[in-house]
């Protein structure tokens, strides 16, 4: 009961004025006598959401699997770097200019180029969406890993401590509070990525279909569209978010245990 009201407390404030702009759209529109072509009624954009139903999950699941993909394989080559780069300051010097350029490059430029290496499948969504994401990880994570309390790295080294057990007793834990911030944010980041993908060149996924009630001028069906993906990223950072305090609570747990 008491969670709840916890979750009423929380997101009510949010439905209510979701609540509030869906009416006062619905107002506008009828007021001002807004084409549909410009802005649709919200009543119209859900009677295409339930005539498209079948159409519109059955493309949710394809951008949902580049998404995911994508995710994971943004997230482990981010870990991955980042730890390459703080176990080596030579090799941090080679990588963090390359690390440096390949985020600033827009990806919406160097998508068509993924699109010829990997065809119109979803590999290149999934390789657009891993480009996009990777990059908060391994910020995040460095910082993590370099920023440990300098008295406890001071006392594992007068235990004698390897690299191995500092990195496992204080950088890694040390670590986790940033490596999951990031998470949030390359998720937000792969779902733009996977889109964009579809936008570029793809004959499946809510992207396609955005882009194509878009050329069609069915823009309830545009709007549906844009709304089963924001729930789509809802849930997905809703999940990341779960995650986070699973491990936070770990690490607070881990830290009493040892005091």
């Amino acid at each position: 009961m008491n969670r709840a009201l916890r979750w009423a407390e929380e997101y009510a404030p949010a439905v209510l004025l979701l609540i509030a702009v869906v009416i006062l759209w619905q107002v506008v529109v009828i007021i001002f006598k807004i084409p549909s072509y410009l802005v649709p009624l919200p009543t119209a954009v859900a009677s295409s959401l339930v005539a498209n139903w079948n159409l519109l999950i059955g493309n949710m699941w394809v951008t949902v699997e580049e998404i995911l993909l994508g995710f994971a394989g943004g997230v482990a080559i981010g870990f991955a770097l980042a730890l390459l780069v703080v176990s080596s300051r030579v090799v941090g010097r080679m990588l963090s200019p390359l690390i440096t350029v390949a985020q600033v490059v827009p990806k919406v430029a160097i998508a068509p180029i993924f699109l010829i290496w990997f065809g119109y499948g979803i590999l290149s969504k999934i390789m657009i969406t891993i480009a996009i994401c990777f990059f908060p990880v391994i910020l995040n994570s460095i910082k993590g890993f370099t920023t440990v309390d300098q008295d406890l790295l001071d006392l594992l080294k007068s235990l004698s401590a390897s690299k191995t057990q500092v990195f496992l007793k204080a950088q890694l834990p040390n670590s986790i509070p940033y490596f999951m911030a990031s998470l949030k944010i390359s998720m937000t980041f792969a779902i733009i990525g996977a889109v964009v993908g579809e936008w570029i060149g793809a004959s499946h996924g809510i992207g396609y279909v955005m882009l194509v009630a878009s050329s069609d001028f069915q823009n309830p069906l545009l709007y549906a569209a844009i709304i089963v993906i924001s729930v789509v990223g809802i849930i997905l950072v809703g999940a990341v978010e779960v995650i986070e305090s699973v491990l936070t609570k770990w690490k607070s747990s881990e830290v009493a245990v040892s005091v």
